[in-house]
Formats: C-alpha cells, sequence, structure tokens
C-alpha cells in the first residue's frame, strides 16, 4: 500500500521560470496539484511541458522559481524525491531483450529493494496490468500497447506516490491508448497522484483538471467541463467560396470569428438561430456550415488563436524530448 499522504501539495510551483540560451521555454509557471488529483497538462510540442516535467522530475533545474514534490524542494532534495516518484518517458527506457518480469525487477533491484519485496511486487503488477500472459516474453516482441503497460508498471515498481507521465501514449493507436488511460484512471483511487502531459484532447478529458500551455505558459487552468463552458452556447465552423470577406462580414455585425484560423470559427450563445440569419444575409456562397458543442480545442483556439492539433502538426521532430531541446 502506499504511504500515509503528505498534507501538502503532491506539487507546488511558485515563478517558474527556464532558459536554454536565448530560448525561454519557461515564463513564470505557477501551478499547485492536490494529493490524489489527476491533473493534464495540455498543449502542442514546444509548449513547455516536457520542460516542466524534466525539472519536477529532478532531471534539470529551474533558471528562477521553485517547485515542490510532497513538499520537498526537487532541487535540493532531489535524492528523496525520486524515492517517491514514478516516470514514465516518452521515449521507450524499458530492456527490450529482457522478459517483462525481468523489466520489472531490474528496476526493483536499481532502487535497492530487497529481493523478496521485488518478486512479490513484479507478481502483482503483472495481474494488476494484465501482463501475466506476457510475464516471460522478450520486450521487444510485444505489441506497442503491451510495451506501454510494461513502462507502467515499471514506474509503479518502488510504489510512488506521484506517478510522471509525459506523451505516454504517443504512438499507440486509439484503443490502446483507451487501455492505457483506464488503468492509469484506476491508479487515483488508491492515493496516488498523477500528472501527465498530452496533446491529445481526448486523453486531457479524464483528468480532474487541465492546465493549457502554450509558449512557456499556462494559459488556462480548470476543470475540463469548466474550460468548456467558457465559450458558452456552441461553436460555429463555416467554410465558404471567400473567407476573407466572410469574416469581414461578421465582424462588422460584431461576431468574434477566431483570427487566422480555416474555416471561419466563432462562438454564440444560440448557435441554432442565428445560423440561418447568417446563411440567408452572408454576401459570399456558404459550402459547409457546422454547430458543435464546444471542445477543448475550441477553447485552445479562443485563448491564444492558433488550432492545438495545427501547433503539434508543425513542431519540428525531435523538439521535445527529454534531455532534448524544450
Amino acid at each position: 500500500m502506499i504511504p500515509p499522504v503528505s498534507p501538502a501539495p503532491a506539487v507546488e510551483v511558485s515563478g517558474l521560470t527556464k532558459n536554454y540560451g536565448k530560448v525561454e521555454a519557461l515564463r513564470g509557471i505557477d501551478l499547485t496539484v492536490g494529493t490524489g488529483e489527476m491533473f493534464a497538462l495540455l498543449g502542442p510540442n514546444g509548449a513547455g511541458k516536457t520542460s516542466l516535467f524534466s525539472i519536477l522530475c529532478t532531471l534539470r533545474t529551474p533558471t528562477t522559481g521553485t517547485a515542490r514534490v510532497l513538499g520537498r524542494d526537487v532541487v535540493v532534495e532531489r535524492d528523496a524525491t525520486r524515492r517517491d516518484i514514478g516516470i514514465v518517458f516518452q521515449e521507450p527506457a524499458i530492456e527490450r531483450t529482457l522478459s517483462v518480469r525481468d523489466n520489472l525487477r531490474l528496476m526493483g533491484q536499481l532502487y535497492g529493494l530487497d529481493k523478496a519485496a521485488v518478486r512479490k511486487r513484479t507478481d502483482e503488477l503483472l495481474e494488476q496490468l494484465q501482463l501475466t500472459d506476457v510475464a516471460d516474453r522478450q520486450a521487444q516482441k510485444l505489441s506497442g500497447g503491451q510495451r506501454r503497460r510494461v513502462e507502467l508498471a515499471r514506474s509503479l515498481v518502488t510504489d510512488p506516490r506521484v506517478l510522471f507521465l509525459d506523451e505516454a501514449t504517443l504512438g499507440l493507436d486509439v484503443e490502446a491508448r483507451r487501455s492505457f488511460w483506464k488503468q492509469v484512471r484506476g491508479l487515483t483511487q488508491s492515493g496516488r497522484t498523477i500528472v501527465f502531459a498530452t496533446h491529445y484532447m481526448e486523453e486531457a478529458e479524464v483528468a480532474d483538471r487541465i492546465g493549457m500551455m502554450s509558449d512557456g505558459r499556462i494559459v488556462a487552468l480548470d476543470t475540463p467541463r469548466n474550460l468548456k463552458s467558457q465559450l458558452g452556447g456552441g461553436v460555429i465552423h463555416l467554410q465558404t467560396a471567400d473567407n476573407a470577406q466572410a469574416r469581414d462580414w461578421l465582424v462588422q455585425r460584431g461576431y468574434q470569428p477566431a483570427p487566422g484560423v480555416q474555416p471561419i470559427m466563432f462562438e454564440h450563445k444560440d448557435p441554432a438561430a442565428i445560423v440561418p440569419v447568417i446563411l440567408r444575409e452572408l454576401p459570399v456562397a456558404v459550402e459547409r456550415v457546422e454547430i458543435s458543442a464546444p471542445s477543448l480545442e475550441d477553447v485552445f483556439l479562443k485563448l491564444t488563436g492558433r488550432a492545438l492539433a495545427d501547433e503539434t502538426a508543425k513542431a519540428p521532430a525531435g523538439g521535445n524530448k527529454w534531455g532534448g531541446k524544450p
């Protein structure tokens, strides 16, 4: 079982900055994550998520500001912090030629657990994460989803109180991602705190709260429901024969389409009532119109003027790896 939780918040960040030469990866992060909370950092590659994670996990030091995990300063009390956290990296970290069972036992031995405790904990995790059937198979012979479950199991060998997941399902198909998050969500029931970074909106939806990151800052912080409620009734997406002219027409009539976004996107408290008016009066031909409930993508777009999916697609390859660029 997990030791009794600290009365302090699981994670406390104040005034945190991180510079790489002239590049400002983090620009003053303030954040508190409660014990037992499932917290998501949502943003595109290059937003600063990995830089923040690497500081919280004691792998990098901040330029200014402080970060505490379970009440401990991650710079001053690095070793003590590491004993109470688990990490699933974006890049695979398992030993590919070892069996699943031996991967877990190796992790326990690296942390100095005695052999009996390692064997017991390994058996528990194999059953808990449905890996018993592949326990003696080499890691390199597993499916992508199975390998990610092994990564998760390795991070839990020491029974950590805080678990950090950095883009942990990158490259997995939709079904494998759903299975992974179902298992992760179950971990919070035992009192663990989960902090994870993702650029997948559907993954962020499972969190208790979401911090949206852009350009090294947290631009919004709330529950998924409250974030989406900021947009009111609904979102209208409009594709026309001349979007520039249509956008000008909308602005002149008091609508507020998101700048530079194609197709045109804007919110309205009563989309069903206003769409017929727009279709009737708009001076250019309408090719497509859609009404949707607000999504996290829409919230990010409103706050930053950029689509989350587009920003992720444009991010340079290799720019968000542990130990690499921010």
